[in-house]
């Protein structure tokens, strides 16, 4: 038909659709008299109390009060906005949309044309059975189900098996390497995905935007994810959502999990309401996609540095955007996958009943492990981390953690208090991360900082051997980008040969190839690569000691009634040891 004007095409779009075609295929209904009757997909129920109304063309559920029309549904089910619900309709129904946002779309079906012929090319792959991806599959436990419902395929180890079959089908070799479906160097383009399970990235409106490849057998990176283009960016999408989104409404809370292997293998090991981010931490946007359909969620992240680091990290994200946080590390070292495999769903459900820890009480218990509270010294730290955490959150939430936490160590509540709510001269506020660390990092990184780092970054890339002389001041790398650089950095590492520019791309978002780049521009080391090291681990020891003089006056500031004891007398003296090197 001739392009509408966007009201008068939204109008022709609803006298064309049938609200039994949109809603039936995804909830079950049975005929009610002259309506039809099923139960609700935005709530958790037994007994049936959603009813459409093919002669009204509406929807209305008597349990939780949702209603509307077909557009209206496409947007709750969905999630999705009004424009996109309409966008969605429309091309489902053969309607021509005249708007800007049905003009962005345009532009962006090409891309998602090609991830999908992309998508087959590796499904078709795993399908064809014994090969390296199937028995990989097979090893990890996967059935043909869930192979197939979340559209898992494989790479096979060829240069150009992807790229060759994308030729024929017109997807041209730009469009492969914007997408990352490909390499190039020089002239040559060649299949950036070899020898991985792929594990498509689809968003909530069904569309791929991209892939995930784990490694089959030994090799860097373990994943390999696409990079940013027109139509995908990690900060703002969820691994598995477009599948679970459902069941997380229907459970009522989110089971939020490290990767795709942990997604997958919840799923089909009857574990449905499970999402993951995409490799990277977890970002505002992703918060503010998965509130969309639960405000409770329950971090499930490794118990190792790294997953209690992305526990806290995420615990703060998922708060600002106002969720019901709780962390649950899985015993013996499993990941949930394969605690699944051999506990079973039941028992795993157990497991978030009785050990996922309230966000609150998580921190806590991170702040306990760190200190002898028998110890003056040490209890005091105790305290004072404590009272950082307290003054993130609430007042009434506050006031419980005061009470239980003075009950528990034996001090007083309203000293307590005091330092929570800064009467009586309490000391400032800093953020709970900062507490946990026990350390006295800025809030914001400061411009020294990071041309600190990137000068670390930029001698690393010069010359491999001073990467292995800065393992002693690691704390040189402050940002997200630098620590992941350092990570890869450290994955790569071998005596005596250089980095190898191309390896490590491989291994780095886009973010931190961004910044190797600005590292490597704004960085001129004047011919003394000597001398610039020289000066980083001076100002790294120096930060240390400014650190420790700042831990040592809070402590003293705390030690009420102590000032006699050994413990009190050895910090005076070292504080002024310190002191005394500042002046020289």
């Amino acid at each position: 038909m001739a392009q509408n004007s966007y009201s008068a095409a939204v109008e022709e779009l609803k006298s064309r659709c049938n609200i039994l075609d949109v809603v039936s295929p995804v909830v079950p209904l049975k005929r009610a008299g002259s309506n039809y009757k099923g139960c609700c997909p935005f709530h958790k129920e037994k007994t049936p109390s959603f009813v459409v109304s093919e002669s009204r063309q509406t929807f209305h559920c008597f349990g939780c009060g949702a209603h509307g029309d077909i557009v209206g549904f496409t947007m709750r089910y969905y999630n999705l906005s009004f424009p996109e619900a309409v966008e969605k309709l429309a091309e489902q129904y053969g309607v021509q949309i005249e708007s800007d946002f049905a003009d962005r779309g345009k532009k962006r079906e090409p891309y998602y044309d090609a991830n999908v012929k992309a998508a087959r090319l590796f499904f078709k792959a795993i399908a064809k059975g014994r090969n390296e991806g199937y028995g990989y599959a097979e090893r990890r436990g996967l059935s043909p189900e869930t192979i197939k419902t979340f559209g898992i395929g494989y790479a096979d180890k060829e240069w150009n098996s992807l790229t060759a079959e994308l030729r024929k089908e017109g997807v041209s070799a730009d469009m492969m390497v914007e997408l990352g479906l490909a390499s190039q160097k020089g002239d040559r383009i060649y299949d950036k995905f070899r020898s991985r399970l792929m594990f498509p990235i689809i968003n909530t409106q069904g569309k791929i935007i991209g892939f995930g490849g784990r490694i089959i057998g030994e090799g860097e990176p373990k994943y390999l994810n696409s990079p940013e283009s027109l139509v995908f960016l990690k900060k703002n999408n969820l691994y598995g959502l477009n599948v679970t989104r459902s069941e997380i409404q229907k459970e009522g809370f989110a089971i939020l999990v490290e990767g795709y292997m942990d997604v997958v293998g919840l799923y089909q090991g009857g574990v449905k309401n499970v999402t993951a981010s995409l490799g990277t931490a977890l970002t505002e946007q992703q918060a503010r996609l998965l509130s969309r359909y639960t405000k409770k969620v329950v971090l499930c992240y490794d118990a190792d540095a790294a997953g209690v680091k992305a526990a806290l990290r995420g615990i703060d994200v998922l708060r600002a955007a106002g969720m019901d946080v709780s962390v649950l590390h899985v015993d013996d070292g499993k990941d949930p996958d394969e605690y699944i495999k051999k506990h079973g769903r039941d028992d795993f459900i157990k497991l978030i009943n009785e050990k996922a820890l309230p966000d609150v009480d998580y921190k806590i218990k991170l702040i306990a492990r760190k200190y002898d509270v028998r110890d003056v010294a040490q209890s005091v730290k105790f305290f004072r981390a404590c009272v950082g955490v307290l003054k993130t959150l609430p007042p009434v939430e506050a006031e419980i953690y005061i009470k239980k936490i003075a009950a528990e160590h034996g001090i007083s509540e309203g000293a307590l208090r005091s330092e929570v709510t800064g009467e009586g001269g309490a000391q400032q506020e800093r953020p709970a991360a900062e507490s946990i660390k026990a350390a006295a990092p800025a809030a914001e990184i400061s411009e020294s900082d990071l041309k600190l780092e990137k000068t670390l970054i930029r001698l690393i890339m010069l010359n491999s051997s001073y990467y292995e002389r800065s393992k002693d001041i690691q704390e040189a790398f402050v940002s997200d980008e630098a620590v992941g650089l350092k990570n890869a950095f450290e994955s790569q590492y071998s005596e005596g040969e250089q980095f190898d520019l191309d390896r490590l791309k491989d291994a780095l978002d886009d973010e931190e190839l961004e910044y190797l780049a600005s590292a490597m521009k704004q960085i001129q080391l004047a011919g003394d690569d000597e001398k610039a090291f020289e000066d980083c681990v001076y100002r790294i020891e120096e930060k240390r000691r400014k650190a420790r003089i700042e831990e040592i006056k809070d402590i003293l500031s705390m030690a009420f009634g102590s000032a006699g004891s050994d413990e009190i007398n050895a910090l005076t003296l070292e504080l002024s040891e310190l002191s005394q090197n500042k002046k020289r």
